[in-house]
């Protein structure tokens, strides 16, 4: 059984990570419908926040498993859980979302149709477009992650950290140009640098367990001012170098900050918590509603009655209030029942 993590402040952390993924998103689909560079930030690309989502399931890993590794009975226990809390909901928002392409062709880039694509979509099987669903890319390094972690159940010690460690030095060496890998799909993702911030989040988590970082709210306040340092660098110096280096250093120093503290929740973090709660549906479905949303105030003309910022913002908070909507009729009852059904297979195995 897996043990609860009781550290109250991470999940309003990923609250505030995923409203900056979506923040970014709104901002780009902002400048494409009313040509508006919506606070600045249109042009920036990524926010930071899929950086800490990785870190924070390395740490979260870790911190959950760690007391298993090298019971090989927690392979299957594991993978389920985890391919189950990923794949329900991913395939309803596809439902959702795949018809639309056979109806309007134009929405798409041309492969959304085709059935290998399709299926490779729906497993999340890297190639060489990216998934229907284009936020889902993520869900791929995620799912390698898992299926690699999972060793851990199944290897000894020593090999494990062996496994890790090559795979690792061939990740450094690729990426810093020492060795040149064959390119296709599977072995970009296999020694894709974004591995590594995984690996990371597992560190923090090991360094904290052993007394090896200490409760300070100096990393959380580092990594926290790191994150609008890089967007102003990015806004003042558009080629800025290694900018996922430095979100995955500001996430580190975050979780250090956020995993080492045992403190209550404050009561005015109660919404950033919900919204950590919610992250998984606000990632999957957030694209979709700015999408409708923004469509369905150019058709009404609103820009012309508010301006192009507010109607933006309008469509944001609509948007965010969708996807909140979507967690709590949608996912929140399908992980509810997904977890009783989880439970109640042993409890009948072993009354057989």
């Amino acid at each position: 059984m897996e043990k609860r993590v009781t550290i109250p402040l991470i999940q309003a952390a990923r609250g505030v990570a995923v409203m900056l993924v979506m923040l970014f998103h709104t901002a780009q689909m902002g400048e494409k419908y009313f040509q508006i560079n919506f606070l600045g930030i249109s042009d920036m690309g990524r926010s930071g926040g899929y950086a800490y989502f990785f870190v924070l399931t390395g740490f979260l890993m870790y911190t959950l498993y760690h007391n298993h590794f090298g019971n090989a009975k927690m392979w299957l226990p594991f993978m389920t859980k985890r391919l189950m809390r990923i794949y329900p909901l991913y395939w309803l928002v596809n439902a959702a979302v795949i018809p639309v392409y056979f109806l309007m062709p134009s929405f798409g880039l041309g492969f959304e149709t085709k059935p290998a694509e399709i299926f490779r979509s729906l497993l999340l099987i890297p190639g060489d477009n990216p998934p229907i669903l284009g936020v889902a890319w993520s869900l791929i390094y995620i799912v390698l992650f898992y299926a690699a972690f999972s060793l851990l159940f199944v290897m000894e010690q020593k090999a494990a950290l062996a496994g890790f460690g090559l795979w690792m030095a061939i990740i450094g060496m690729n990426t810093a140009g020492w060795i040149h890998l064959k390119e296709n799909p599977w072995v970009h993702l296999l020694f894709d640098p974004l591995n590594l911030e995984f690996v990371l989040g597992a560190g923090i988590a090991y360094g904290i367990g052993r007394g090896l970082i200490r409760q300070s709210g100096c990393w959380l306040i580092a990594g926290a001012l790191m994150f609008p340092a890089i967007w102003l660098l990015r806004s003042a110096f558009p080629a800025l170098p290694y900018v996922n280096t430095l979100y995955t250093i500001g996430s580190g120093l975050v979780l250090a900050g956020v995993g080492s503290m045992k403190i209550g929740m404050p009561r005015a973090l109660k919404p950033l918590q919900f919204l950590g709660d919610a992250s998984y549906s606000i990632l999957l479905t957030s694209l979709a509603c700015l999408s409708i949303t923004l469509k369905l105030a150019k058709s009404a003309h609103l820009p012309a009655e508010i301006g192009a910022f507010g109607t933006t913002a309008i469509c944001f908070a609509l948007s965010l209030g969708l996807c909140c909507l979507i967690y709590l009729l949608v996912e929140k009852p399908l992980v509810r029942r997904m977890r009783s059904k989880l439970n109640r297979k042993p409890q009948t195995a072993a009354a057989s």
